[in-house]
């Protein structure tokens, strides 16, 4: 059975990657593009959190902040991994007054957003956060696993443990005077989740198609809400593309390894990623809530977006409250 899925995966996903690499020439172009316009960006003096910055996307990104001397707090669960990501942070910020640290923190659970909210607060060096940055997950064949807070662990960690820490942080990002928030998962890819009001949170007829548009769909109407509440803010969801990563750790061998051959030959570089994704905080035409793809040009809502809003919004609301308050 598991191998028979694997091979059914496999099969939906080859014609995937090919199509993206019919895109490299352009993501190449573009990457050219953006990596000459940032490249004598200097933002000494500001502050992020990037959430899931021990590995991948995550990495790519808190290393091109800290090139441009970004002071970089780095969250995950892996401390051997967030050790090294400060070390390299190091050696390529420009800037021995850019500060540079990790904080171990199983993002899945949302009080620990709060947890660490309030002991980042306390730091007496910080009194304002510029960028927050959330690229945790999990990419995994399992049907719907509850956490110990009662929420499917990859809605936790792709949507609603997102929102907790914007909803955390919201004091600190308000005090920028350009406060940014960037969700890098799947902006202008994902389909509506379209059982949104009968089955929010998945635990009635999980599926993996559900979990992966669900989350989406959530992200951009959670922001969008958040923008609405703080225009002074900043509130961008992203998709990165195909990007060479230790992508599904936990998957199948067969799609594990399948995948990860691929994207050995068509996928972009972490850090060639990591360029892209930060084009969109440094870049000053975002603003409110934005949609962007893998090359950072905008891109579109689902057609359900205002439809379903004020109804996705009162779960996530209701989500952070009871596990928050």
């Amino acid at each position: 059975m598991r191998f028979a899925f694997g091979v059914a995966v496999f099969a939906a996903v080859v014609p995937l990657l090919i199509f993206q690499l019919t895109k490299n020439s352009s993501s190449m172009s573009a990457l050219g593009r953006i990596r000459a316009k940032n490249s004598g960006v200097n933002l000494l003096g500001k502050r992020a959190v990037v959430v899931g910055g021990t590995s991948g996307i995550g990495t790519g990104v808190a290393l091109r902040l800290a090139k441009a001397n970004v002071s970089v707090t780095v969250v995950g669960r892996n401390r051997r991994a967030g050790e090294e990501v400060v070390s390299q942070m190091r050696s390529v910020s420009g800037s021995p007054q850019a500060s540079f640290d990790f904080v171990e923190c199983d993002a899945s659970l949302l009080a620990n957003a709060k947890g660490f909210a309030a002991s980042y607060a306390a730091r007496p060096e910080v009194s304002s956060l510029d960028y927050l940055v959330l690229t945790q997950g999990i990419a995994t064949t399992q049907g719907y696993t509850p956490t110990s807070e009662g929420l499917d662990q990859k809605m936790a960690l792709h949507c609603y443990g997102r929102m907790a820490f914007v909803d955390q942080l919201l004091p600190l990002l308000r005090r920028s005077h350009d406060g940014r928030v960037l969700s890098v998962l799947s902006g202008g890819v994902h389909s509506p989740y379209t059982q949104y009001a009968e089955d929010a949170d998945l635990s009635q007829a999980y599926s993996l198609a559900k979990a992966a548009n669900a989350a989406g769909f959530y992200n951009d109407i959670a922001l969008d809400a958040f923008s609405r509440d703080n225009p002074g803010l900043t509130f961008i969801h992203a998709a990165p593309g195909f990007v060479r990563t230790n992508w599904g750790t936990e998957m199948p061998w067969l799609i594990k390894g399948a995948v990860r051959m691929l994207a050995r030959v068509m996928g972009k570089d972490r850090d060639d990623c990591g360029e892209l994704m930060c084009d969109s905080l440094f870049s000053p035409d975002n603003k409110g809530f934005c949609i962007v793809d893998e090359f950072s040009q905008p891109a579109k809502r689902t057609p359900l977006h205002e439809q379903a809003f004020a109804t996705v919004w009162k779960h996530v609301q209701d989500v952070l409250r009871s596990r928050l308050s």
